[in-house]
């Protein structure tokens, strides 16, 4: 691309920005003017609350849409809830409120004709005030005590029942696996999502959760094996042959295989096989694989509002 193009192009996204910015430069409740971004086309409000939180909402267009041929360009809205502080709005860790405002993410419900300069939600026209006051209502609706009752038990159920099942499901999982073989996970399933998925990281880091216990192996009827597994193993059997004899139960089956050398090595062969190998595989393979795809399903989902 010449440089001239390039210019060319600077000087239509500082146009679009400005006429954006200008549309939405009117007063409005407890908003502050629009600050225009610097390296993109958009602009940002901030909102104050009464406690030293504020809203920072965010009106833009993407790069990739601002190349399309067509003059009606999707919106990116964004609103988020925060701590004001000197730096801007900052949006910290702690536990948020099921009654605070929610964080807001719309891409495709809200356009922009930049020929015509018009505003749609979806189809239907709308002017700039009613962008703001159709986000505003969606953000605060939360902290309303009746018509946010609805929306605040869908919150509860994605973001803090699930997760909290999940999250019980994968201790479980963990717990079973050490019991098992006696390898232990170093991390809970959010900070092994934030390990292997990391931002900051160049490339993702292969996840290393799983601690393995150093377990001196014995010889368990001529099998090198390791010493938890092998202890677990007959502990196993040692709690079925209590338990059949105080509930006075009888497995013919069991009668048939051990009264067979034969049948008895193939029986232990082949189930402690499956105690030893294919258990821990299945459970690690469960708690790498299955518990943080279904927890960032969760975690990360988008609620239609």
């Amino acid at each position: 691309m010449s440089e001239a193009d390039q210019n060319g192009q600077e000087m239509e996204r500082e146009v679009i920005s400005n006429q954006l910015r200008e549309h939405f430069a009117f007063p409005y409740k407890d908003f502050s003017k629009p600050v225009r971004w610097i390296d993109s086309v958009g602009f940002s409000l901030v909102r104050k609350a009464s406690n030293g939180y504020a809203s920072l909402y965010k009106i833009g267009i993407v790069d990739e849409v601002l190349q399309k041929d067509s003059t009606r360009k999707s919106l990116w809205i964004s609103v988020g809830y925060g701590k004001e502080t000197i730096e801007g709005i900052t949006y910290t860790s702690e536990k948020r409120k099921l009654s605070d405002p929610i964080d807001l993410d719309f891409r495709d419900e809200f356009s922009y004709d930049i020929g015509a300069e018009k505003f749609y939600y979806h189809e239907k026209e709308v002017t700039p005030i009613e962008v703001l006051t159709n986000i505003e209502e969606a953000h605060m609706r939360p902290t309303k005590k009746v018509n946010g009752f609805i929306l605040r038990c869908r919150l509860w159920f994605w973001r803090e029942l699930l997760p909290f099942l999940v999250k019980g499901f994968d201790l479980f999982l963990i717990g079973l696996l050490w019991i098992v073989s006696g390898e232990r996970i170093k991390a809970d399933i959010f900070a092994r999502m934030m390990r292997k998925y990391s931002e900051s990281a160049q490339e993702r880091i292969p996840a290393k959760d799983v601690e393995y216990e150093e377990s001196k192996t014995m010889d368990f009827f001529g099998y090198k094996a390791k010493r938890w597994s092998v202890v677990f193993y007959c502990a196993l059997h040692l709690f079925i042959f209590v338990l059949s004899l105080w509930n006075s139960i009888e497995y013919l089956w069991l009668t048939i295989i051990f009264t067979s050398n034969f049948l008895a090595l193939c029986y232990v062969v082949v189930s402690f096989a499956i105690t030893e190998a294919l258990i821990p595989q299945v459970l690690k393979s469960m708690i790498n694989k299955m518990t943080p795809k279904i927890f960032s399903g969760v975690a990360f989902k988008r609620l239609k509002i």
